[in-house]
């Protein structure tokens, strides 16, 4: 496709302002400045590392469409590489150097005591400042569901509600409130869990009947609503006033996994993968993917010039960003494997025959750029 320009250019012209939402992200800003607190970065890296490891089934997806010339179609001439023998290149080296990421990510995280099942705030994970104690929950391990801290919600800490009787404490819950379920046991051994929309009323009832027989004045309705982040016996799993009442819905453990950001995007490198996919549209989707993170580090290393004068054990994550990942993330090594794929997928673009074909080739590259920056732009961690 001379007369209409590289497609890598075309690709990176075509959606400038949502490119630089995706690599100009506050988290790199941050990443820079080493800012980003450890238990943040290991929520990013434990997702970027299921991100790498679909990866190489989606590289062995490609790999698997590619059929290379049994034999020199003109014996007469040197043998000359084919797009084809091209991309197996580049999709071979991409395969080795994930093995390398792999193994970069798990000898990095036990450098600087990084956890690579952190679980995100977007599956449950809680942020700074959500439970009130700035504290994160952030792993499996850290997860109980037996003993007197079974409630997987609760984050330390305690916080006082005022009642007729006196002063209780209650542990804060911030995953609690923000999944608007709780697991602490409660009183007598059951689970004590804000009461649905039915059983709220049911409640209510039978507490205003009791009021009415105390004599209590009825102008002032009683809060029976549960303090945000605390287990209240008013709410079980079970309606004591109507014992044939349903048990509520229960919430399970929180388990380490994707998230929904990290599942769409191995959701689309499957997609991109199939069967009814061409090895052209998958080399844009593997190249889309690279360039951005490229660019996204290259944007985060502008910044590290700011803290030279500080040693990086200052960072608030020890160091990792400053000294491991953002100089192998932003590398002249790095450029250039990600320019070797951009040239294989030029070439293979430029091989098309037809102007009518070549023009259908663009547009559906089109439409997977713009969802690989669509997810890169959501696959940073909100600050």
């Amino acid at each position: 496709m001379p007369s209409q320009g590289l497609l890598t250019s075309y690709l990176l012209s075509s959606t400038p302002h949502a490119l630089t939402r995706a690599t100009t992200h506050p988290f790199l800003v941050s990443a820079g400045r080493g800012t980003i607190p450890k238990p943040l970065l290991s929520q990013w890296l434990s997702q970027d590392r299921l991100y790498a490891q679909s990866y190489i089934r989606f590289i062995g997806l490609l790999l698997a469409k590619i059929r290379l010339p049994a034999h020199n179609p003109n014996s007469a001439t040197p043998r000359v590489a084919t797009s084809e023998q091209h991309a197996v290149d580049v999709l071979i080296d991409a395969l080795v150097n994930i093995r390398t990421e792999l193994r970069f990510f798990d000898d990095t995280a036990a450098e600087y005591d990084l956890d690579l099942t952190a679980i995100s705030v977007e599956e449950g994970g809680v942020g700074l400042g959500e439970s009130g104690t700035g504290s994160y929950i952030t792993t499996s391990a850290d997860i109980s569901t037996t003993g007197s801290g079974s409630c997987p919600g609760f984050t330390g800490g305690h916080a006082g509600k005022g009642t007729e009787t006196g002063e209780r404490e209650s542990g804060l819950h911030g995953l609690c409130g923000s999944q608007g379920e709780c697991q602490m046991q409660a009183d007598g051994g059951e689970v004590c869990y804000p009461p649905t929309q039915s059983n709220s009323n049911s409640i209510t009832n039978t507490q205003t009947t009791q009021n009415i027989q105390q004599g209590q004045d009825q102008s002032q309705p009683a809060n029976l609503e549960p303090t945000h982040g605390e287990c209240d016996p008013a709410c079980r799993t079970t309606d004591t006033s109507n014992p044939s009442a349903e048990p509520l819905e229960r919430g399970g453990p929180i388990f380490f996994c994707a998230t929904r950001t990290t599942r769409a995007y191995i959701d689309l490198f499957m997609s991109a993968g199939s069967a009814g996919v061409s090895v052209l549209e998958g080399l844009a989707v593997l190249w889309a993917t690279e360039v951005c993170y490229l660019r996204s580090w290259r944007y985060a290393s502008s910044f590290l010039k700011e803290r030279e004068a500080n040693p990086s054990s200052d960072d608030t994550d020890g160091g990792a960003l400053r000294d491991k990942f953002i100089p192998n993330w932003s590398s002249a090594e790095f450029e250039a494997f990600v320019n070797g794929i951009g040239d294989v997928l030029d070439e293979m673009a430029e091989s098309i025959k037809g102007a009518e074909e070549a023009e259908m080739m663009r547009g559906r590259c089109l439409e997977w750029w713009r969802q690989v920056v669509w997810l890169e732009e959501r696959f940073w961690p909100t600050l």
